[in-house]
C-alpha cells in the first residue's frame, strides 16, 4: 500500500512539473509572420527516435526581409503530442541540456504540420542539428542533421 501511495505522489509531482515547463517555453508559432518566398539554406530529414513516429523535414530558411527561421515541414508529425514536445537546435544529434551553449530552445511543436520559429539575430553555424524533444519524459523524439 505504501508503494502505491508513493507512486501516486511521484506521478502527480511529475505531471504538475510538466505543466509548469511550458511557461518557460515560447508558446506558439502561429503568430510568426514569414515573408515569402523563402530561401532554403540547410535542410535535414528527421530520424524517428524512442518509437515516437516522428517524421518530416527541418529547414533553416531566410525570408525576403532577411530574417532567419527554423521550419518544420507540412508533413511533420509525432505520435505523442503531450504539451511538452519541443524543438531545439543543437551542436550534435544528442541534446545535452547540461552543456550551456550546446543547444537553443525554439518552441513547442504540439500539433502536426508546418511550424516556423524565428531565430533572434543571425543564424549560428555551430548548430548542426534540429532536435524534437519530449520534455515530460526527457527523451528524444527525433533529430535531423542540417546540411
Amino acid at each position: 500500500m505504501k508503494n502505491l501511495s508513493m507512486i501516486l505522489v511521484l506521478m502527480t509531482a511529475f505531471l504538475l512539473s510538466c505543466e509548469n515547463m511550458s511557461d518557460e517555453i515560447p508558446m506558439d508559432d502561429d503568430m510568426v509572420e514569414v515573408t515569402g518566398p523563402l530561401e532554403v539554406l540547410k535542410s535535414g530529414t528527421l530520424s524517428n527516435q524512442s518509437g515516437a513516429g516522428t517524421r518530416g523535414t527541418v529547414q533553416l530558411v531566410r525570408d525576403q526581409a532577411g530574417k532567419f527561421y527554423i521550419s518544420l515541414s507540412d508533413n511533420f508529425t509525432t505520435k505523442f503530442s503531450t504539451g511538452t514536445v519541443t524543438v531545439y537546435l543543437s551542436t550534435s544529434s544528442t541534446l545535452r541540456l547540461n552543456e550551456s551553449g550546446s543547444f537553443q530552445l525554439l518552441g513547442l511543436a504540439n500539433r502536426p504540420g508546418a511550424h516556423f520559429y524565428e531565430l533572434q539575430g543571425n543564424k549560428d553555424d555551430k548548430f548542426t542539428h534540429g532536435i524534437i524533444w519530449c520534455g515530460a519524459a526527457a527523451i528524444p523524439f527525433g533529430n535531423a542533421l542540417l546540411e
